[in-house]
């Protein structure tokens, strides 16, 4: 494992954990689950899937690359 740095989350590859974001670590790391793309077919809008730190809810985690790029996060990365 080899813990990296990225400013884009066009860095982000599958199976990556984001274990900070500007320094703030997440209680839970969060995994990549799909690579930076097409949110639906046929949207323009493009983001990167992770799962959800509690399942359970059932709500669908999404990054989105105005809300990140350009901050530091912390990946692990197998």
């Amino acid at each position: 494992m080899q813990r990296i740095i990225v400013t884009r989350l066009a860095e982000l590859r599958i199976g990556d954990r984001l274990t900070s974001f500007n320094g703030r670590p997440y209680r839970t790391p969060l995994r990549v689950t799909d690579e930076l793309g097409l949110i639906e077919f046929g949207s323009p809008v493009r983001g990167v899937r992770v799962k959800s730190p509690n399942p359970s809810s059932g709500i669908e985690w999404v990054l989105y690359p105005s809300q990140m790029d350009g901050r530091e996060m912390e990946v692990e990365r197998y």
